[in-house]
Protein backbone atom coordinates (compact mmCIF):
# COMPACT_ATOMS: atom_id res chain seq x y z
CA UNK A 1 0.00 0.00 0.00
CA UNK A 2 2.60 1.94 1.16
CA UNK A 3 4.31 1.68 -2.24
CA UNK A 4 1.56 2.54 -4.35
CA UNK A 5 1.19 5.77 -2.57
CA UNK A 6 4.75 6.74 -3.14
CA UNK A 7 4.44 5.56 -7.05
CA UNK A 8 1.16 7.74 -7.16
CA UNK A 9 3.10 10.77 -5.50
CA UNK A 10 6.22 9.99 -7.63
CA UNK A 11 3.98 9.69 -10.92
CA UNK A 12 1.59 13.42 -10.17
CA UNK A 13 5.12 14.67 -9.90
CA UNK A 14 6.37 13.85 -13.25
CA UNK A 15 3.25 15.00 -14.72
CA UNK A 16 3.69 18.38 -12.85
CA UNK A 17 7.45 18.83 -14.05
CA UNK A 18 6.58 17.48 -17.57
CA UNK A 19 3.84 20.57 -17.78
CA UNK A 20 6.17 23.19 -16.60
CA UNK A 21 8.47 21.90 -19.17
CA UNK A 22 6.14 21.82 -21.43
CA UNK A 23 4.75 25.47 -20.76
CA UNK A 24 8.66 26.64 -20.15
CA UNK A 25 9.22 25.50 -24.54
CA UNK A 26 6.04 27.09 -25.41
CA UNK A 27 6.97 30.64 -23.91
CA UNK A 28 10.37 30.44 -25.34
CA UNK A 29 9.45 29.42 -28.50
CA UNK A 30 6.58 32.64 -28.10
CA UNK A 31 9.98 34.94 -26.87
CA UNK A 32 11.92 34.25 -29.66
CA UNK A 33 9.52 34.47 -32.72
CA UNK A 34 8.76 37.89 -31.01
CA UNK A 35 12.53 38.71 -30.98
CA UNK A 36 12.34 37.44 -34.57
CA UNK A 37 9.47 39.81 -35.39
CA UNK A 38 11.03 42.92 -33.87
CA UNK A 39 14.34 42.43 -35.58
CA UNK A 40 12.41 42.37 -39.32
CA UNK A 41 9.58 44.90 -38.73
CA UNK A 42 9.69 48.13 -38.96
CA UNK A 43 8.55 49.78 -35.36
CA UNK A 44 6.27 52.69 -36.79
CA UNK A 45 4.41 51.54 -39.81
CA UNK A 46 4.74 47.81 -38.68
CA UNK A 47 5.37 47.18 -41.87
CA UNK A 48 8.85 45.01 -42.90
CA UNK A 49 12.23 46.77 -41.94
CA UNK A 50 15.33 47.56 -44.39
CA UNK A 51 17.17 44.58 -43.32
CA UNK A 52 14.89 42.09 -44.06
CA UNK A 53 13.45 43.42 -47.54
CA UNK A 54 17.25 43.37 -48.34
CA UNK A 55 17.51 39.98 -47.38
CA UNK A 56 14.52 38.53 -48.75
CA UNK A 57 15.27 39.66 -52.32
CA UNK A 58 18.35 38.30 -52.58
CA UNK A 59 16.72 35.04 -51.62
CA UNK A 60 14.03 35.98 -54.55
CA UNK A 61 17.20 36.29 -57.17
CA UNK A 62 18.27 33.42 -56.34
CA UNK A 63 14.79 31.34 -56.40
CA UNK A 64 14.52 33.07 -59.63
CA UNK A 65 17.50 32.29 -61.57
CA UNK A 66 17.34 28.74 -60.02
CA UNK A 67 13.56 27.94 -61.00
CA UNK A 68 13.47 30.15 -64.17
CA UNK A 69 10.45 32.54 -62.11
CA UNK A 70 10.14 36.34 -62.11
CA UNK A 71 9.31 38.91 -59.92
CA UNK A 72 8.75 42.76 -59.47
CA UNK A 73 10.03 45.74 -57.68
CA UNK A 74 8.76 49.00 -56.70
CA UNK A 75 10.65 51.48 -55.18
CA UNK A 76 8.07 54.62 -53.43
CA UNK A 77 8.67 57.82 -52.10
CA UNK A 78 6.51 60.19 -51.09
CA UNK A 79 6.02 63.64 -52.51
CA UNK A 80 6.08 66.93 -50.29
CA UNK A 81 6.59 64.82 -46.79
CA UNK A 82 9.18 67.24 -45.36
CA UNK A 83 7.06 70.09 -46.03
CA UNK A 84 4.77 67.96 -43.56
CA UNK A 85 7.02 67.30 -41.14
CA UNK A 86 9.05 70.62 -40.90
CA UNK A 87 5.10 72.42 -40.61
CA UNK A 88 3.20 70.26 -38.64
CA UNK A 89 5.80 68.50 -36.90
CA UNK A 90 7.02 64.86 -36.38
CA UNK A 91 4.09 63.65 -34.71
CA UNK A 92 1.84 64.18 -37.88
CA UNK A 93 4.70 63.01 -40.14
CA UNK A 94 4.46 59.70 -38.45
CA UNK A 95 0.54 59.42 -38.66
CA UNK A 96 1.16 59.92 -42.53
CA UNK A 97 3.66 57.24 -42.85
CA UNK A 98 1.09 54.84 -40.60
CA UNK A 99 -1.74 55.96 -43.12
CA UNK A 100 0.54 55.26 -46.48
CA UNK A 101 1.47 51.88 -44.78
CA UNK A 102 -1.72 50.55 -44.04
CA UNK A 103 -2.89 52.25 -47.76
CA UNK A 104 0.62 49.41 -48.73
CA UNK A 105 -0.67 46.68 -47.13
CA UNK A 106 -4.46 46.78 -48.78
CA UNK A 107 -3.18 47.11 -52.34
CA UNK A 108 -0.71 43.87 -51.90
CA UNK A 109 -1.35 40.28 -51.25
CA UNK A 110 -0.04 38.59 -47.73
CA UNK A 111 2.92 36.81 -49.84
CA UNK A 112 4.02 40.04 -51.80
CA UNK A 113 7.02 41.79 -49.19
CA UNK A 114 6.20 45.57 -48.31
CA UNK A 115 8.64 47.51 -46.35
CA UNK A 116 9.73 50.83 -44.83
CA UNK A 117 13.10 51.19 -46.60
CA UNK A 118 14.17 54.15 -44.78
CA UNK A 119 12.52 57.74 -44.26
CA UNK A 120 9.64 58.25 -46.45
CA UNK A 121 10.62 55.13 -49.05
CA UNK A 122 9.28 52.15 -49.19
CA UNK A 123 10.40 48.91 -51.03
CA UNK A 124 7.54 46.28 -52.48
CA UNK A 125 8.99 42.88 -53.51
CA UNK A 126 5.73 41.78 -56.01
CA UNK A 127 6.79 37.96 -56.23
CA UNK A 128 4.73 37.19 -59.12
CA UNK A 129 5.34 37.19 -62.73
CA UNK A 130 2.94 40.61 -63.29
CA UNK A 131 2.97 42.68 -65.91
CA UNK A 132 4.41 46.14 -65.44
CA UNK A 133 1.39 47.55 -67.04
CA UNK A 134 -0.71 46.12 -63.94
CA UNK A 135 1.58 47.29 -61.29
CA UNK A 136 1.48 50.44 -63.11
CA UNK A 137 -2.03 50.58 -62.60
CA UNK A 138 -2.25 49.53 -58.84
CA UNK A 139 0.19 52.06 -58.14
CA UNK A 140 -1.61 55.00 -59.55
CA UNK A 141 -4.86 53.83 -57.72
CA UNK A 142 -2.37 53.99 -54.69
CA UNK A 143 -1.22 57.18 -55.47
CA UNK A 144 -4.50 58.62 -55.86
CA UNK A 145 -5.50 57.13 -51.82
CA UNK A 146 -2.22 58.78 -50.79
CA UNK A 147 -3.51 61.82 -52.02
CA UNK A 148 -6.42 62.06 -50.38
CA UNK A 149 -4.06 61.80 -46.73
CA UNK A 150 -2.82 65.38 -46.79
CA UNK A 151 -4.36 67.47 -50.22
CA UNK A 152 -3.82 70.69 -48.62
CA UNK A 153 0.07 70.19 -49.00
CA UNK A 154 0.20 68.22 -51.93
CA UNK A 155 0.86 65.01 -50.51
CA UNK A 156 1.82 62.43 -53.27
CA UNK A 157 4.06 59.63 -54.41
CA UNK A 158 6.68 58.62 -57.02
CA UNK A 159 7.27 55.08 -57.90
CA UNK A 160 9.64 52.91 -59.80
CA UNK A 161 9.36 49.73 -61.34
CA UNK A 162 11.78 47.03 -62.06
CA UNK A 163 11.11 43.07 -63.38
CA UNK A 164 14.04 40.27 -62.69
CA UNK A 165 15.84 38.71 -64.59
CA UNK A 166 14.01 40.42 -67.85
CA UNK A 167 15.32 43.95 -67.09
CA UNK A 168 19.07 42.71 -65.83
CA UNK A 169 20.10 40.18 -68.11
CA UNK A 170 23.70 39.12 -68.58
CA UNK A 171 24.31 39.50 -64.55
CA UNK A 172 24.83 36.64 -62.12
CA UNK A 173 26.55 37.82 -59.37
CA UNK A 174 24.05 38.13 -56.70
CA UNK A 175 25.68 41.11 -54.86
CA UNK A 176 25.82 43.15 -58.00
CA UNK A 177 22.57 42.32 -58.70
CA UNK A 178 21.04 43.51 -55.59
CA UNK A 179 23.41 47.33 -55.84
CA UNK A 180 22.49 47.61 -59.99
CA UNK A 181 18.39 46.26 -58.81
CA UNK A 182 18.36 48.86 -56.18
CA UNK A 183 20.06 51.39 -57.93
CA UNK A 184 17.97 51.87 -60.55
CA UNK A 185 14.47 51.37 -58.98
CA UNK A 186 15.65 54.00 -57.31
CA UNK A 187 16.64 56.44 -60.41
CA UNK A 188 13.57 55.23 -62.06
CA UNK A 189 11.51 56.77 -59.23
CA UNK A 190 13.59 60.01 -59.07
CA UNK A 191 12.65 59.97 -62.77
CA UNK A 192 8.99 60.16 -62.19
CA UNK A 193 9.37 62.24 -59.34
CA UNK A 194 11.30 64.94 -61.42
CA UNK A 195 8.93 64.47 -64.58
CA UNK A 196 5.60 65.15 -62.33
CA UNK A 197 7.00 67.90 -60.98
CA UNK A 198 7.81 69.65 -64.71
CA UNK A 199 11.57 69.15 -64.23
CA UNK A 200 12.68 67.46 -67.25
Amino acid sequence: MRENVKITILKNLLEEVTKKYDYFLLQREKLLEETYKLSVTDELTGLYNRYYVLDRLENEIERALREKTSFSVVMLDLDNFKRINDKYGHLKGDEVLKKVADILKKHFRSYDVVARFGGDEFLILILSSESKNRIKKRLMDIRREIEKIFPEENLSVSFGIVTFPSDFKGLKNKDEIVRILISTVDSLMYKDKKKRKGML
